[in-house]
């Protein structure tokens, strides 16, 4: 059951959020939350504001955060089923495999802290951009994003089908220390550099989220020990090769 802090503090703090009833003294806001509780819910004054002094609006305002909470698990365990649908199976058996359902608004990003590492790395495909101690990748920003990542000793085969994008770009850790993350959340995916600092090539699978049915993006992140900075779209040469 969702709880939150009751009493006269309570209602005091929470009522002066932001700065409000700045002249009004403690014993008069008191009076005139007692005054709204006792016209609740006859009154202008939400739930929200009344429940630490006002237990009717206590209890309706559990229902809401309750209701909120149980659609907020109904959409995540919707959206991590369709991750479960869509997950991917190495052809050959990575060092370590991560499994996450994120929901970052500016996507992913590793940056690891050296004298040599270079921000702002050019953009590729609208995907991926990779430098010296940073690399990004661009996410939609409106859907959550089902992310595996996968790591290698030796190249793994290439997979292009059922992919949207896939672009492969070469990478130098400067630190042995290469995380992707959410920059405004913790930390949640392994190091990536599996055989420490060093060169490293990195593949990036994109799958684009329905639209319409709000179902989520997918990402499939591949890295092993490799040297080259080329830029690779691998559904481009893929295709190519085929047709030979």
């Amino acid at each position: 059951m969702s709880t939150f802090p009751t009493g006269e503090q309570a209602f005091l703090c929470g009522a002066r959020q932001g700065g409000a009833y700045p002249t009004l003294p403690d014993h008069r806001l008191l009076a005139y939350g007692r005054e709204q509780c006792a016209r609740y819910p006859g009154t202008s004054a939400s739930a929200a504001f009344l429940a630490p002094l006002c237990p009717p609006a206590a209890a309706d305002s559990r229902r809401e955060l309750g209701a909120e909470q149980a659609e907020y698990d109904r959409e995540r365990a919707e959206a991590q089923a369709e991750c479960d649908r869509f997950r991917h199976r190495p052809l050959t058996e990575p060092v370590e495999v991560a499994r996450v359902l994120e929901f970052s608004e500016i996507g992913l990003q590793a940056y690891e802290d050296h004298q040599d590492s270079q921000e702002d790395p050019v953009m590729h495909q609208d995907l991926v951009g990779s430098a010296t101690g940073s690399l990004h990748i661009y996410l939609a920003a409106d859907f959550e994003q089902c992310v595996t990542t996968e790591t290698y000793r030796r190249r793994p085969p290439v997979e292009v089908e059922g992919w949207d994008k896939a672009i492969e770009v070469g990478y130098r850790s400067p630190t042995g220390d290469f995380r992707l993350r959410d920059p405004f959340d913790a930390p949640e995916l392994p190091n990536l550099a599996v055989a420490g600092a060093g060169h490293y090539r990195v593949r990036v699978h994109y799958r684009e989220p329905g639209r319409d049915a709000w179902t989520p993006q997918h990402l499939l992140v591949q890295v092993y020990p490799g040297r080259g900075d080329q830029v690779v779209d691998l559904k481009r040469t893929t295709r190519r090769a085929g047709g030979r």
